[in-house]
């Protein structure tokens, strides 16, 4: 085809271009020891002839070098160029594996009270060890005999991970399944076995497995295959029953062959495909897209690295399948998350909503039920209140005037020996609905205060400050302690007082503080 040609095309220009350019660079280095063996004071025409020489010489073995194919000599030179090119990749290899155990590895000494201790490695990573020692494969350990991350995280075996296990973990990270399921105990499985397990542990095969599938397509860091290998001849007989798979049977047609084709081993490449079951949930459901003969199995790691590879390209539907699934499964687990998260905060915030509006709710009925209790009692008190004195005799009487903040003005009369105190409290909190105990009268000067007088308090809290009742007074009607009468505090035959409502504030530290509120601009009467 039209590409081929192409690829093949740029792959021999590549080669001449190389050729040309290490015949160049051979031509320049000769030329330059020539011209220091000879080095000599001659004038300055000879040596851009020399130059110019040198030049015609270069290009003339670049255009040679070129048109010649590579004999043994250029065969030497490329492969040291190889050997070289090994080298160097090989630096790079080690200097990217030391950085990896630096990050990744614990330390090979855990200093503790009784002593130095070896960490242990994980299960299945000593189940690689295992396996690798009983068929004499080397693997790239390091100082510490620990293998590199993608041989463990790419190689499963049965005695730790079950095939369904590995399934699931295959189609969670978007990889094809390669099983390997050979039951010992003959002579022809322990020779299969010995072909293949190497060749499956092989560096170069853990390097394809883990190459990306889709190449700069792919955003994520996903590789393109997990090995299975079934080490338990315990989980032979379940594994071909969940893959639906038989060994392959023998090419020739032989009574003996066929009494021992079951002995042959199943290499095959399973698509870890996404399916619905009866109860509606996701399920994993193997499907093999191919089955190695195994007559027999693959004899090196690069038969092996390109069949793989030939059927990765062949199933990059799949492949693509498998990680847009992959990418909806993340999504779709991320809104459940989201959408559990959000019923949660509605459950919070109805919960809040319910126990604030219960709060409300019993607050309101506090108040309302307190609010009923001061009409009630402010009907007794009014009905409580003593009559107001009659006629023009002053005798005995006490005209008390009452300036609210509002402005609102009133007065009443009383008789001075018979009233007491808490009657103008009162007369105060029935007829202008204002607490008594909420409440404190003060001359308009502001020389003298009085306060609602509980019963069982002092005077000196009755009168304030400035109270001048004496300490011999005896109680009054209602059991109430200093509630003296209006002629005992005092009082002239005309007194104004200015009422003031005394509101209860909280500061930072969290003590109550009276405040008073009342107009200080108001002009002063004297007491007569």
């Amino acid at each position: 085809s039209v590409t081929s040609s192409m690829v093949h095309y740029a792959f021999v220009l590549v080669r001449v271009t190389k050729r040309a350019c290490s015949a160049g660079a051979r031509a320049i280095m000769k030329n330059d020891r020539a011209n220091n063996e000879d080095e000599d004071d001659e004038c300055s025409k000879r040596v851009v002839h020399t130059l110019l020489g040198r030049t015609v010489h270069v290009l003339g073995e670049m255009y040679h070098a070129a048109l010649t194919p590579p004999d043994g000599n250029n065969d030497v030179n490329n492969e040291s160029l190889d050997v070289d090119k090994k080298r160097r990749k090989r630096r790079r290899h080690d200097h990217k594996k030391h950085r990896q155990e630096r990050h990744t590895t614990s330390p090979t000494t855990i200093v503790c009270n009784g002593g130095g201790m070896e960490p242990s490695p994980s299960s299945n990573h000593a189940a690689i060890l295992q396996l690798a020692k009983q068929y004499d494969t080397e693997l790239p350990t390091n100082e510490q005999q620990q293998l590199p991350r993608k041989y463990e995280e790419s190689i499963l075996l049965s005695t730790h991970t079950t095939l369904n296990e590995a399934l699931n973990k295959a189609n969670a990270n978007a990889r094809f399944l390669i099983c390997y399921i050979s039951k010992g105990g003959s002579n022809n499985s322990n020779k299969n076995n010995a072909i293949a397990i190497p060749n499956l542990l092989s560096p170069e095969v853990v390097k394809i497995i883990n190459r990306k599938p889709l190449g700069k397509k792919q955003s994520s860091n996903s590789g393109s295959y997990y090995i299975w290998i079934a080490n338990d001849d315990k989980d032979v007989e379940a594994a071909m029953k969940r893959l639906k798979v038989k060994p392959p049977t023998s090419r020739s047609k032989s009574k003996s062959s066929s009494k021992k084709k079951s002995s042959a081993p199943v290499l095959a490449i399973v698509y870890p495909a996404t399916a619905v079951d009866s109860s509606g949930k996701l399920r994993v459901s193997p499907r093999v897209l191919a089955q190695h003969h195994c007559h027999p199995p693959p004899s090196s790691p690069e038969i092996l690295v390109a069949w793989t590879n030939t059927l990765r390209k062949r199933h990059l539907r799949e492949f693509a399948k498998l990680q847009h699934d992959q990418k909806e499964f993340q999504l779709f687990q991320e809104r459940t998350k989201g959408y559990a998260s959000s019923m949660n905060d509605d459950k919070v915030r109805e919960e809040k909503t319910k126990q604030e509006m219960q709060l409300k709710k019993e607050e309101e009925e506090k108040e309302q039920l307190r609010v009923q209790q001061m009409e009630e009692r402010r009907k007794e008190l009014l009905e409580s209140l003593p009559n107001e004195p009659e006629g023009a005799s002053s005798e005995g009487i006490i005209t008390i005037a009452l300036r609210f903040t509002n402005g609102k003005r009133d007065q009443r009369r009383f008789l001075s020996g018979e009233t007491f105190m808490n009657d103008v409290f009162n007369w105060i909190d029935a007829v202008h609905g204002l607490e008594r105990e909420k409440v404190e009268l003060s001359t308009m000067n502001g020389a003298r205060t009085f306060a609602y007088a509980e019963q069982g308090e002092k005077k000196e809290e009755y009168y304030g400050e400035s109270g001048d009742g004496s300490d011999d007074d005896e109680e009054g009607e209602g059991g109430e302690k200093n509630n003296v009468t209006l002629e005992e505090a005092g009082l002239g035959k005309m007194t104004a007082l200015r009422v003031t409502e005394i509101v209860v504030a909280t500061d930072e530290d969290g003590e109550g503080e009276d405040e008073e509120s009342g107009d200080e601009d108001e002009e002063s009467e004297e007491d007569e």
